[in-house]
């Protein structure tokens, strides 16, 4: 979630934890049956989808992010709008990866998402392409 820590600072911890409660029921709304969806981090959840290719796997994280984005929180008279980077990786079968190696690529694609602006997908593949050329 974009900008997490703001909303606990500006508004508390209660209402930062109804709007965790807010985005996780608004990404079930959109998430496969069968998906495995959990809060990894403070401000971080992690989406794992089997049989899925990556570019089915970054629609379904632009189809959430979007929604996401249109269904603000409102709690008190206040009305807060919530935003998600999202990263998407794919386990690599040829290179037996870990489950931690796959994290780390999609925590890449994250941290991505947010230094290029926030409200956006990003997908390892294409960073790891880039990193490659410089």
């Amino acid at each position: 979630m974009d900008y997490f820590k703001k909303v606990n600072d500006t508004y508390g911890h209660y209402t930062g934890d109804q709007v965790l409660v807010h985005v996780v029921k608004a990404c079930q709304s959109v998430l496969p049956q069968g998906a495995l969806f959990a809060r990894y981090g403070g401000e971080e959840f992690v989406l794992a989808l089997k049989g899925y290719t990556l570019s089915e796997g970054e629609t379904l994280a632009d189809q959430i992010r979007r929604h996401v984005e249109t269904q603000p929180l409102l709690i008190n008279e206040e009305t807060i709008s919530i935003t998600l980077s999202l990263g998407v990786a794919q386990a690599e079968k040829q290179e037996n990866e870990t489950l931690d190696e796959l994290l780390n690529k999609a925590d890449i694609a994250l941290y991505a998402a947010k230094q290029h602006g926030r409200n956006q997908v990003r997908i390892y593949k294409e960073i790891k392409e880039i990193l490659k050329r410089t």
